[in-house]
């Protein structure tokens, strides 16, 4: 079939000639248009990894599963798939700016919601996106440190806040990302979810509630931890 055919040559990183007139022209058209797609969806995987690098990904997740949508928004989603899916080393960096796509897409209405005071009970903005990396993906640049400065895991949270709509993020431990686990199944004071997170984890009491309230102040501040609704 010549619709066959012209996928093949459009998908392929090493084709043949030319299954008819005029193929070469809509191939590259078509892997351009997916190249420029893919630039703007990843601009700091573009800035640390360079075009030729995103380039040689592109054409593996094209030859190798390709665009399931001729729905030019959904593209970075699937090529994201694709890279996890994969293994690819480079999932992780991808994963991270996502994020923020992910967050901003969240159909959660949170402009009748507020951060809550002292003795309120909070949970997490519901918009948060969670995700866990084994390399600190934020340090990642053209040119990286010559050592790594800690080893992972790192938990890395991003969320929309209500009203102005701007994104934030956060990068925790292991340690207190579990303890934020519980914000985000139950709503909580303050006091009562680090009662419970230090029941939950055998760290040294006296640093582990220190890094605690500083984790909470930071987020509430911030409208990652917003005020309970109604009550349960």
């Amino acid at each position: 079939m010549p619709g066959e055919s012209l996928v093949r040559f459009v998908l392929d990183p090493n084709p043949g000639p030319p299954p008819f007139a005029r193929a070469d022209l809509y191939r590259v058209f078509t892997r351009k248009i997916h190249l420029d797609i893919l630039e703007v969806a990843f601009p700091r995987f573009l800035s640390a990894m360079g075009r030729r690098r995103l380039e040689e990904m592109m054409d593996s997740f094209l030859e190798l599963k390709g665009p399931s949508t001729l729905q030019y928004p959904c593209v970075p989603d699937e090529f994201l798939a694709w890279a996890v899916s994969s293994g690819h080393p480079a999932h992780e960096l991808l994963n991270y700016e996502r994020a923020a796509v992910r967050a901003e897409r969240h159909p959660a209405e949170l402009d009748h919601l507020y951060a809550p005071g002292q003795d309120e009970r909070g949970r997490l903005n519901p918009t948060v996106d969670v995700f866990v990396t084994a390399e600190p993906v934020h340090t990642i640049a053209a040119e990286p440190p010559a050592s790594p400065s800690s080893h992972g895991p790192y938990v890395y949270l991003c969320w929309r806040r209500p009203r102005t709509d701007e994104l934030a993020r956060q990068r925790v431990g292991p340690l207190l990302g579990r303890a934020l686990g519980l914000l985000g199944v139950e709503a909580l004071t303050r006091e009562a979810w680090l009662h419970r997170a230090l029941e939950e984890e055998s760290a040294d009491p006296e640093a582990y509630r220190e890094a605690l309230l500083d984790l909470h102040r930071e987020l509430v501040s911030r409208e990652g931890i917003l005020r309970a609704g109604d009550p349960d």
